[in-house]
């Protein structure tokens, strides 16, 4: 039975949007009885462990989803498929996780975050059963939202319980890992109910080429912002790393939740493209691209303007400092949003991704390249970091662009007046949120006007030049109402 995109859109918006308010309400716990220096040092540990993870996980979520989706109507292949990735799964995984503990053991034995990098290491293991990419594959976006919530509604509870000051950040390391092995586990059985193994047909070597370039192309933060954590962590201090860290989760958390757009029209585009539907696809892709302009503008601007005082309400006076960091990330969030489009939507789903592992490393060696620079002109900063990061993120997306034009000859307009006047709106902001720092004393007081203002005035400019997206929206929502 074919599955509305609304319905997705609306389950995959509302574990989002849960998955951003356990943060907002867990975080400034977190750090604050944490501190700069035990975060940092979890994250620290953890940007070295996900150098590891990313070949353990060999592309098999991305590669997984995306074939799946291409022959989810035919069982026996499903099966055949199923079978092949879990395999693969289960090898690179163990293999890994072998170099991974030899590597800790020589590198870091004496090292104070040695034992949360073997707490770490035991998500290899766990990660073999990852298969939400089936999940996904198959539009189960109900099963996902409920069991997702009921995970961290337990991880939430046991946070709550274990961690009671800065010595207790190793508890924090393990809790993470319970939650990983509790959201695996309850997939795993899921999928499990109705999809057999059949070991019998399975194929390893014809997957292995086309899983090792979307390890590259889907991983690219190696060579972004997971290489800024781990330079800052050892060229600055623990310290740095956890100013770049709230800010990169603040940012992540609106992302997440307006990427959920983009998210859920992959494994429909996938099968659009498989089925040769080269106008819907088209169709497609423009109207989500507009839906996703419409909310990342003023959210970005918005962060933008409240970054100095944010990071005061989210993590305490201690991480007043980060405050200018926040503010970077806004931009590159506009960045991070245009590249996913580019790259999921288009490039990826028309099976370019060779192509695309070519631009990722060009442009991840010009950050590695500009962070080094950095560090031997002594300005290597957590602000300087993010900023080599959206500058080599620029680059990616204006090269994605341009392949996308001239040699894939797709028609998409990113910079029409449709998306830009989002942009536009959205700048408005800034004359109003000079008026309410002006006039308002207090952080929490202007924090919250601050944004209920601004997100009012943008609604307000919408239903003024009647955008016929927001047009729409209301009228589903009423006829909704009137069908009950």
């Amino acid at each position: 039975m074919k599955k509305s995109i609304l319905k997705n859109a609306l389950y995959k918006i509302t574990l989002n949007f849960f998955n951003l308010v356990i943060p907002l309400l867990i975080g400034p716990y977190v750090f604050r009885v944490l501190g700069s220096e035990s975060i940092g040092r979890v994250k620290y540990a953890e940007s070295i462990f996900n150098y590891f993870f990313i070949f353990a996980s060999f592309g098999v979520y991305q590669y997984g989803l995306r074939e799946i989706s291409r022959i989810k109507h035919d069982k026996q292949k499903v099966t055949k498929v199923f079978t092949s990735l879990f395999t693969i799964s289960l090898l690179t995984n163990l293999i890994v996780f072998a170099i991974f503990v030899l590597v800790s053991f020589m590198g870091f034995g004496q090292d104070v975050i040695f034992p949360v990098l073997l707490i770490f290491g035991i998500n290899f293991v766990l990660n073999v059963f990852y298969v939400e990419w089936m999940n996904e594959a198959f539009e189960s976006y109900d099963f996902i939202t409920i069991k997702t919530i009921a995970v961290k509604l337990i991880y939430v509870i046991l946070l709550i319980s274990f961690i009671k000051n800065s010595d207790d950040y190793m508890w924090f390391a393990v809790l993470l890992v319970i939650s990983t092995f509790l959201n695996n586990i309850i997939s795993f059985v899921y999928v499990k109910k109705k999809i057999a193994f059949n070991f019998k047909e399975i194929e390893i070597l014809p997957h292995i080429k086309p899983m090792f370039l979307v390890v590259i192309f889907m991983n690219g933060n190696i060579l972004y912002t997971q290489l800024d954590i781990f330079m800052l962590g050892r060229f600055v201090s623990e310290a740095s790393v956890s100013f770049y860290i709230m800010s990169q989760q603040m940012m992540m958390i609106i992302s997440t939740l307006l990427l959920s757009i983009v998210q859920v029209t992959i494994p429909r585009l996938s099968h659009m493209l498989g089925s040769e539907d080269e106008e819907s696809y088209l169709l497609l892709i423009h109207r989500v691209a507009r839906v996703y302009f419409l909310v990342l503008f003023p959210a970005a601007v918005g962060l933008f303007i409240i970054s100095d005082i944010g990071v005061v309400v989210y993590g305490g006076k201690e991480f007043a400092a980060a405050g200018p960091v926040l503010s970077i990330f806004s931009f590159y969030m506009v960045l991070l949003g245009i590249d996913s489009i580019f790259s999921n939507q288009v490039i990826y789903i028309k099976k370019k991704e060779n192509i695309l592992v070519r631009f990722i490393f060009i442009s991840g060696l010009l950050n590695l390249i500009l962070n080094i620079g950095c560090v031997y002109f002594g300005i290597f900063s957590p602000e300087t970091a993010i900023l080599t990061t959206a500058i080599s993120t620029f680059v990616l997306v204006i090269m994605e662009y341009i392949y996308i034009r001239k040699k894939l000859r797709v028609p998409f307009r990113i910079l029409s007046f449709q998306n830009l006047k989002y942009l536009l709106f959205s700048l408005s902001f800034f004359p109003v949120s000079m008026i309410i720092k002006h006039f308002v004393s207090g952080i929490f007081t202007q924090f919250v006007l601050l944004i209920t203002v601004n997100v009012g005035l943008y609604v307000l400019l919408l239903l003024i030049s009647k955008d016929d997206l927001l047009q729409d929206m209301i009228s589903r929502v009423l006829n909704k109402l009137r069908k009950r």
